[in-house]
């Protein structure tokens, strides 16, 4: 119970930065919506494609926007950790009997709960242009989906942080999630992916995710979608959670 204490006051630390720090956190919240105004306009003719089985294009890129708004706002945990870290904060945390995976779960939990608040604005931005709000399994999943990739950027970002100190390290944090997400299915299905695009689609994890949340929001949740977006979404936290917890155990030995 002290761990979790522990943790939860991190979280609630992490969270109170938000209204300390807006410019932290304003970008996650600007990008997802800029992606679903500006793609939806863009790319609204190619809904037409057999490929998109009848889907207009807000509403499938409504699980893109969610899930990049997710992947920022678990960057941002790594930031504010890395700041923490230069300030010394992180280092009296250290000091403390507090276990180590208590010290990453409360940026880990602070990180799904801004992703929590990104995907409501995300889905109430697409219902203003006409999105239908789907059953809610479905949207739980969509919300699910997002908040595991929200833990796994935060995993990702939190072991850079450790290893480089320095939030002058953000930029990698952010390109990593940003191009996972991109090199995917983000735009189109990948049924009419072609060239190189569609052959690294086809081995980032991140396409599984997205195709599990998009197959809930378009025409609801089914297993042959969703059980291999479990699947990569276990896959990644795993080894974003070793590099992560690999960090720590390096700062404790190289402080």
């Amino acid at each position: 119970m002290g761990n979790l204490r522990i943790s939860l006051g991190l979280a609630g630390r992490h969270l109170l930065l938000v209204r300390r720090i807006p410019s932290v956190f304003i970008p996650s919240l600007v990008m997802p919506l800029f992606i679903l105004i500006a793609t939806a306009g863009a790319f609204r003719g190619i809904a037409q494609l057999p490929d998109f089985k009848g889907a207009g294009y807000l509403a499938f890129t409504v699980p893109m926007a969610a899930t990049m708004g997710a992947g920022f706002a678990g960057v941002n945990s790594g930031m504010t950790l890395a700041r923490d870290l230069e300030g010394g904060f992180f280092d009296r945390l250290q000091a403390t009997p507090a276990s180590r995976i208590a010290l990453l779960a409360g940026p880990l939990l602070a990180a799904v709960a801004r992703s929590l608040f990104t995907t409501t604005v995300v889905y109430l931005a697409a219902m203003i242009g006409g999105v239908r709000f789907p059953g809610v399994v479905d949207t739980l999943v969509v919300y699910g989906l997002a908040a595991v990739f929200a833990s796994v950027a935060s995993l990702w970002a939190i072991g850079i942080a450790l290893r480089a100190k320095s939030v002058q390290a953000s930029p990698l944090m952010q390109v990593v999630v940003f191009v996972s997400v991109f090199t995917s299915v983000a735009y189109t299905p990948r049924s009419a992916l072609s060239g190189w695009l569609s052959h690294v689609a086809d081995w980032n994890p991140v396409t599984f995710i997205l195709e599990g949340s998009r197959d809930a929001q378009l025409f609801g949740v089914s297993w042959d979608k969703l059980g291999p977006a479990l699947l990569a979404s276990a896959i990644l936290f795993l080894l974003t959670a070793t590099f992560a917890l690999r960090g720590l155990r390096r700062l404790d030995r190289n402080p």
